[in-house]
Formats: structure tokens, C-alpha cells, sequence
């Protein structure tokens, strides 16, 4: 044995003191008399289940409601239809491509170019933001 394994095994051994004189000193030792095996061996939990916890009982009173909803927005003819051309052309596109049909060149450049047009369109006419709104609603 070297002197290395020697002062290790000297520390290991102070520190192994150490930590015992810790938890004997950490104080007091919880009273686990009053506690009960909940389960017979015949009534073993599930341990797929988790355990039911009951919350804190709020009351009618304190119940949330939320707000109702806005209604939904009023998107106009064109805008629409550039969604569709938007996302349709694109799908369309792989679709053909994936069944391995061979589309006419001036259909596929139609549907190209209509993607393009399409977001070109809705960024086109898309509504200046004001600077100073971050988002944050109140």
C-alpha cells in the first residue's frame, strides 16, 4: 500500500465521520409510530395508477369563468383565396410528385407561380404594426 492510498484512505474515513456526525446531530428523529401500512398484501396498489390527491375545495364563489370569446375574424374573399393558393399549390405539388404523375409544364408552372402570387399577395396587404405594440394584452 503507498502513501497516496493511505491519506485516502484517511480522508475517506474522516469524511465518513464527518457525514455520521452530521445526520446523528441534524435533528429531531421523525415519529413514524402513528403511521400505517395502508395496503394488505392482498390490495396492492396499482403502480400504473397514480395516487388521488384531493385539491383545496374553492367553492362556488371562487369558481373562474373566463371571458367569452371574440368572434372570429372576417377574412375577405381574396385574402382567402390567397390562403388556398398559398397552401394548396405546394401540396398539390408533392401530391403529384409522391404518386409519380406527371403533370402538364404549364400546370405545374401555374401552380408555382401561383404560390408565389399568392404570398406575395398577403404580404403585400398585410397591416402596418404599430412599434410601440409589444403584444402584451391586459
Amino acid at each position: 500500500m503507498s502513501m497516496r492510498d493511505d491519506e485516502a484512505g484517511d480522508r475517506s474515513q474522516a469524511d465518513e465521520l464527518a457525514w455520521r456526525e452530521i445526520v446523528d446531530h441534524y435533528g429531531d428523529v421523525p415519529d413514524v409510530t402513528g403511521l400505517v401500512e395502508l395496503t394488505t398484501p392482498l390490495e396492492q396498489p396499482d403502480p400504473f395508477v397514480p395516487p388521488v390527491v384531493p385539491g383545496p375545495d374553492l367553492g362556488d364563489d371562487e369558481a373562474f369563468t373566463p371571458p367569452p370569446l371574440p368572434p372570429p375574424a372576417v377574412i375577405s374573399p381574396e385574402r382567402r383565396l390567397a390562403w388556398v393558393g398559398l397552401v394548396a399549390a405546394p401540396l398539390l405539388l408533392v401530391l403529384v410528385n409522391l404518386l409519380d404523375y406527371a403533370l402538364p409544364g404549364i400546370l405545374s408552372v401555374a401552380l408555382v407561380v401561383a404560390f408565389i402570387a399568392s404570398f406575395g399577395y398577403l404580404v403585400a396587404t398585410m397591416e402596418p404594426r404599430d412599434p410601440d405594440d409589444d403584444g402584451a394584452r391586459l
